[in-house]
């Protein structure tokens, strides 16, 4: 047996190939781009490519064979949605109708986790600001990042009931912790936060909107929610991963502030402010927690510590290597 996880060289990625032990056999990553030397593991080979290549991916599963594939890879801000429409729709859906007919062709028994967002509530069609998103929820895309997930979804529900492959889906919530990437808004701030300390940066934090609500989970307790609904889901359910909690952008913000040691300025960058920011996005973990009884397991505040305290590490690293 083996496993092949498709953009396995981002957090999230790397995160599940470290709980992915040799016990699930030869593992494998398939991503745009190699890895930097701080996200290599030992137990995982490497492959570098294209989705939107055919030949590219065809070649890794012959190759390779997986029994389960984790299709991560994806553009995944949303910001940048905006201003690259055609790569984020191209990517994320064209890719993901690369990677499934390849595995129609070649392993067509293999299990498939696709993982979608829960960007595509949008600002849904429920009562009032405070309801919580189900996955019976009905998708009402307001980005091209959530069209392009939303889309995805739909070729995967393709894919399983035309050619009866097995085929589920996870709709994450806001996820955050260490190893994030600094395109996204947590990251983004706790860099740079430390670079201010570091006297390397003007005194001043930009950010967009800051009283945005999110539903927030740890990129690790994502990661383990994924290994068990590929273990035991039946094919074509959906899955929200959250915690049903709520958190303002502001409010982790200060949890930052106070790991830093330091308060700064801040200042909205017109770069970063969506016109149609949704303001409140939380979901029900019900139907996950009733199927495998996961519940998150580090709370947002550790969560946002070890991202602090792990960029302090890869900035030292990048520092040493100039």
């Amino acid at each position: 047996m083996s496993v092949l996880v498709t953009g396995g060289t981002g957090a999230l990625g790397y995160h599940l190939l470290s709980m992915l032990t040799k016990t699930k056999g030869k593992l494998h990553s398939f991503s745009d781009e190699p890895p930097f030397p701080w996200q290599v593991w030992k137990h995982v080979e490497y492959y570098s490519g294209n989705l939107l290549n055919y030949k590219e991916i065809l070649e890794v599963l012959q190759k390779t064979k997986p029994k389960e594939v984790y299709h991560l890879a994806s553009q995944s801000s949303v910001g940048l949605s905006y201003t690259r429409p055609y790569e984020t729709l191209s990517t994320n859906i064209l890719g993901t109708q690369n990677l499934l007919e390849a595995i129609r062709q070649t392993v067509p028994k293999t299990k498939v986790l696709l993982v979608s967002s829960a960007e595509v509530y949008g600002r849904g069609t429920l009562g009032y600001l405070g309801d919580k998103f189900t996955e019976d929820t009905p998708p009402n895309p307001i980005t091209p990042y959530a069209t392009s997930k939303a889309s995805m979804e739909l070729l995967g529900n393709q894919y399983a009931h035309a050619y009866d492959m097995h085929i589920v889906t996870v709709r994450p919530f806001h996820f955050t912790g260490p190893n994030h990437s600094r395109r996204f808004a947590l990251a983004s701030m706790a860099y740079q936060l430390i670079q201010i300390k570091q006297n390397r940066g003007e005194p001043v934090l930009f950010t967009g909107n800051l009283d945005i609500t999110r539903d927030v989970v740890d990129v690790r307790d994502l990661a383990r929610a994924m290994v068990m609904v590929m273990n035991s889901s039946e094919p074509t359910e959906t899955y929200n991963v959250c915690g049903g909690n709520s958190y303002t952008l502001r409010g982790m913000l200060e949890l930052l502030f106070q790991f830093s040691g330091i308060y700064a300025e801040t200042r909205v960058d017109p770069n970063l402010e969506r016109s149609n920011d949704i303001p409140i996005l939380i979901g029900s973990p019900q139907k996950i927690m009733d199927a495998f009884s996961w519940k998150p397991m580090i709370g947002v505040e550790d969560s946002l510590e070890d991202l602090y305290n792990e960029m302090q590490q890869r900035i030292r690293q990048e520092t040493k290597k100039r």
